[in-house]
C-alpha cells in the first residue's frame, strides 16, 4: 500500500465518543435511524440506493442520524448526479488516472489534523497547467476522492479540511475558471456530499484572487461561509486552525516536506472499485 491506505476499520472508542457528542450517535439511535432510513428508501419508488447498514451510515452521520434529513441528502445527491450526468456518469478512477499521476494538483495528506480530520491540498497555481487539466478534470478528481473518503468511519465522524493553495496563480488560471464550475463545486460541497467539511483554507492568494472569489461568492451559503478562512501568505493564521505539528514544512509545519502526490495515492482508488461501482449505481431509477 505504500504511504496511503484507507482507514476502513470500525471507529475507535475515542471516535465513538466524538460521534456521540457531535452526531447523537449511540447504538440505540443508530439502530433506530438505520431501520427508519431503510424503510424510507424502500418506500421511495424513484430512488435506487443500497440499504445495508454500512452504506446507510454514510448518509446518517452527516445528518446527525435524522432519517428524513438523510433521505433528503440522498435525493440531493441523485439530483446532482442527474444535473451533471455528462461529467459524472459511471465515473471510475481510470477515467481520471492521468490527472492523479501526471499532475500535482490534488494531494491527500497521509496524516490527519489535531481533530482527526482528513486533510486535502488543492494546488490552484504554479503546478496547475489549465491547458492540460481543465476545471472539469479537477472536479472529476475531487468527486472520485470523495467516494473513497466516505468509506472511512473516522472521516465520516471527524470530517475533512481543504487547503486551497494559490501560489503562482496567474490570469491563465483565472480564465480557466467559470461561474458554472464554481456553482457545481459549491452545490456539491453544500448540498450533495455526505462529507462534513469542517474548514476551507485559502493561502497564498495573489491580488487577482478577488476575480476568482467573485465567481464563488454568490453561491456560498452562510454555514460554509463561517468555515472559510483567507490567510494569504500568513501561515501562522493557518496554524491557528491546523496545528503546525500536523502540517508538512511546505506549509510552515514541523513534519517533513511533501515527497508524495497523486501517483502514490492513486493505487488506493483501484483497490476499492467494487464500492465505487456500488456508489455509481445510486440515484434516480
Amino acid at each position: 500500500m505504500g504511504k496511503f491506505e484507507l482507514e476502513t476499520a470500525p471507529p475507535s472508542e475515542e471516535l465513538l465518543a466524538v460521534a456521540k457528542q457531535e452526531l447523537r450517535e449511540t447504538p440505540e439511535v443508530r439502530a433506530a435511524a438505520v431501520e427508519e432510513l431503510r424503510k424510507l428508501v424502500e418506500a421511495a419508488t424513484d430512488l435506487c440506493y443500497p440499504t445495508d447498514e454500512e452504506f446507510l451510515i454514510i448518509f446518517l452521520r452527516p445528518t446527525k442520524f435524522y432519517a428524513e434529513s438523510a433521505l433528503k441528502l440522498m435525493r440531493n445527491i441523485a439530483e446532482f448526479n442527474k444535473t451533471y450526468k455528462e461529467t459524472l456518469f459511471n465515473l471510475m478512477p481510470a477515467d481520471v488516472q492521468n490527472v492523479f499521476i501526471e499532475h500535482n494538483i490534488i494531494n491527500i495528506l497521509t496524516n490527519r489534523d489535531q481533530h482527526g480530520r482528513r486533510m486535502m491540498v488543492v494546488n490552484m497555481g504554479e503546478t496547475w497547467d489549465p491547458k492540460a487539466v481543465s476545471e472539469e478534470h479537477i472536479f472529476r478528481v475531487l468527486y472520485t476522492i470523495h467516494k473513497l473518503a466516505v468509506l472511512e468511519p473516522a472521516t465520516q465522524i471527524s470530517g475533512v479540511v481543504v487547503i486551497y493553495d494559490f501560489k503562482g496563480m496567474g490570469m491563465k488560471h483565472v480564465r480557466s475558471m467559470s461561474p458554472g464550475g464554481a456553482k457545481r463545486l459549491l452545490t456539491f460541497i453544500q448540498e450533495a456530499s455526505p462529507l462534513r467539511v469542517k474548514g476551507i483554507h485559502f493561502i497564498n492568494q495573489p491580488m487577482l484572487f478577488s476575480m476568482v472569489w467573485s465567481l464563488f461568492k454568490p453561491f456560498v451559503q452562510e454555514k460554509l461561509n463561517k468555515r472559510m478562512f483567507f490567510h494569504g501568505d500568513k501561515l501562522s493564521k493557518l496554524h491557528e486552525h491546523v496545528h503546525k505539528e500536523c502540517l508538512p514544512s511546505n506549509y510552515g509545519g514541523t513534519l517533513p516536506a511533501l515527497d508524495y502526490g497523486g501517483k502514490q495515492w492513486y493505487p488506493v482508488a483501484e483497490q476499492h472499485l467494487d464500492f465505487i461501482k456500488k456508489w455509481n449505481s445510486c440515484g434516480f431509477k
